[in-house]
């Protein structure tokens, strides 16, 4: 079960490196699943949006001192206890994919079917 974000489907500003290694992320184990699918090998990508985690407060910055403060939207968001259920029956129902999170999640579908909306939005954040 690789984790990878929401953000490896949408690209937002300053998380270049980040929504590097998500997308890679999904062209590995996409590949991964293609090739195992005939030895019984299921693969379920996690796409987690904001959870609350201190993944804010744990971040560093570019002089690479820590951040230390928790950012509202990991403040406000899904408790990981409210998530993993939802990941777990996702595997157990053998799911490829499976978005955990509030709203941002929307940003998945919303940039497949309507992209240069969701560039502009992202943009605006």
């Amino acid at each position: 079960m690789p984790v990878s974000s929401v953000i490896g489907h949408v690209g937002v500003p300053l998380r270049s490196a980040y929504a590097a290694s998500k997308h890679a992320l999904h062209g590995f184990f996409d590949t991964l699943r293609a090739e195992n699918e005939k030895n019984g090998i299921r693969v379920t990508i996690v796409c987690p949006g904001y959870i609350r985690t201190k993944v804010s407060e744990n971040a560093l910055r570019g002089d690479g001192t820590r951040y230390g403060k928790v950012d509202a939207t990991h403040a406000r968001a899904m408790l990981p206890e409210d998530a993993a259920p939802r990941i777990l029956d996702a595997i157990a129902k053998g799911k490829q994919e499976v978005s955990v999170g509030g709203k941002e999640i929307w940003a998945i579908p919303l940039k497949r079917f309507l992209p240069r909306l969701t560039a502009r939005v992202v943009r605006l954040k």
